[in-house]
């Protein structure tokens, strides 16, 4: 298995719910279905399902839990039901459908059969893409601000840009990423904040 590598911040602004580095990772074999041992409040079953492998080509169980072990599905579920203003959750749901056609007449595996390292280098390629054709996310930016209906292209970049920011978001705000991956101080002390950093050493917790 190889280590999450870090990529490049993009930066999508007010366009994205959530901002934080953009982190990718590559693990061999399966990809896990999502459990629901919980009620959606936006997506379908099986949008449920489909996100899960998305969120876990981003955030993949390597020595650290992976996305779907955080409960990042049931927290963008939510996002998306509460939070959302009801074009964007539209814009994600029709984009994730998008994604998913797309995946299907692309690859050469189909969605639900695919790894998680294969959803993973798909999810790659669509930033590769932006950094080579800036125009992309140029087009995307003006077409955000315009009303009326939106073309497939629009949504499927609105859903990756949005749920690569999202997943990122969601898992390090999550108690068992806060609790078991990051720097963690149940009852914290005084504030130091001019301690050395050490190399290697774990960014703090913030639950």
């Amino acid at each position: 298995m190889e280590r999450r590598e870090a990529l490049k911040n993009l930066g999508f602004g007010s366009m994205a719910l959530f901002t934080s580095t953009v982190f990718f990772g590559a693990l061999q074999g399966c990809s896990s279905a999502t459990e629901m041992d919980w009620e959606p409040a936006y997506l379908s079953s099986e949008e449920v399902s489909q996100l899960g492998k998305i969120c876990e080509g981003i955030m993949p169980k390597t020595s650290t839990p992976g996305a779907i072990e955080a409960g990042v599905p049931s927290h963008l579920d939510s996002a998306l039901a509460n939070i959302y203003r009801d074009r964007e959750s539209e814009y994600f749901k029709k984009g994730l459908d998008v994604f998913v056609a797309n995946f299907n007449t692309n690859q050469d595996v189909s969605f639900d059969k695919a790894t998680t390292e294969q959803m993973t280098d798909v999810i790659n390629s669509y930033f590769d893409n932006y950094q080579a054709d800036p125009e992309i996310l140029r087009n995307y930016r003006a077409e955000f601000r315009k009303e009326g209906d939106k073309n497939d292209a629009f949504v499927e970049t609105y859903f990756v840009t949005n749920v690569v920011d999202s997943t990122i978001w969601s898992y390090f705000s999550s108690e068992l990423v806060g609790k078991e991956v990051m720097a963690y101080d149940p009852i914290p002390m005084k504030y130091e904040g001019c301690l050395p950093y050490e190399p290697g050493q774990k960014a703090w917790s913030n639950v």
